[in-house]
């Protein structure tokens, strides 16, 4: 009876020992079990960060691009900005490279490099701003120079019309204080000084007219030239051959005298001395001239 107490005492004892093995397997088995799903999950979670990081620097390497792009169509003519803006786009390409190499999952440096961005667009705008100004200011001024050109070419034209009016003024005055011969006749006469109408026989010609008045003249000692030429065409001129001034030449005379003019009538007579054997037939003109000026002319036919 006792070996029987014995035995069912020694198997209850094996019992709670199987169950407590049981337990601790059971508890064993579900600890791994949470453990298993617990990794599983924080990879899955690492995974999609990291896809999320990745994307993230996908999105913020097209960004530079594009900001880039937007650099790269800037435009303006100004030497100084022009610069400026190509110092940019190197520090843009700069930190492009710098990004292509930084891993996805370094949070630090990636979001240092979208700081830098936010500050180049700030930058950009600040370009775009300068530049808008800066070609409002250069319409403003064009428009001035333009306006300043047109009241430029309106003064010229101004200045030209008065110029052109004041050189026909002065061409008037200049025209109507020439001094006039008038009453010109030319005489020939011999060695005895008696009238000749033979060419072989005159040793003087005489030219004579009268100085006409003129009140706008100027006025004082004058020299009146003479100028006689042959039928053939030649000056007949002094042993000196002296010139004076006409029209921005010096031309020859044939003979001159001076006179005081004041603006009155003055009757002359200028004489040419004949060389031997120097005249022949035919017609003899002679012109008058004064002041630069020719102011009367007569002619003579010698037999």
């Amino acid at each position: 009876m006792d070996n029987l107490k014995d035995f069912e005492s020694a198997s209850g004892q094996g019992n709670k020992k199987y169950k407590v093995i049981i337990a601790i397997e059971t508890i064993l088995l579900v600890v791994v079990t949470v453990l298993y799903f617990t990794k599983t999950h924080t990879s899955n979670v690492q995974t999609v960060v990291i896809e999320k990081m990745s994307d993230e620097k996908d999105s913020l390497t097209v960004q530079y691009q594009n900001l880039l792009a937007d650099y790269e169509n800037i435009e303006t003519s100004n030497d100084s900005i022009s610069a400026q803006l190509e110092q940019e786009k190197a520090h843009i390409k700069d930190l492009m490279t710098e990004l292509k190499s930084t891993k996805a999952e370094n949070r630090a440096q990636i979001n240092k490099l979208k700081k830098e961005l936010k500050t180049l667009r700030d930058v950009m705008k600040d370009f775009v701003h300068q530049i808008d100004s800066l070609n409002t200011l250069n319409i403003q001024l064009t428009e001035e120079n333009v306006q300043v050109k047109k009241q430029i070419t309106a003064a010229k034209k101004e200045n030209k019309q008065l110029t052109q009016k004041y050189e026909e003024a002065a061409s008037k005055v200049a025209k109507a204080s020439v001094i006039k011969a008038i009453n010109t006749s030319m005489d020939c006469f011999n060695a005895k000084g008696k009238p000749a109408t033979k060419a072989k026989k005159t040793k003087r010609l005489a030219v004579s007219f009268t100085l006409d008045e003129n009140p706008i003249a100027p006025r004082g000692i004058k020299n009146v030239y003479v100028r006689i030429t042959s039928p053939e065409g030649l000056m007949l001129v002094n042993k000196d051959q002296d010139t004076f001034k006409f029209e921005d030449d010096k031309i020859t005379f044939s003979a001159l005298r001076q006179v005081d003019y004041k603006g009155e009538k003055v009757d002359m007579v200028i004489y040419y001395e004949c060389e031997e054997g120097e005249l022949m037939s035919g017609s003899y003109k002679t012109d008058i001239f004064c002041d630069g000026s020719m102011i009367g002319s007569t002619d003579i036919t010698l037999k």
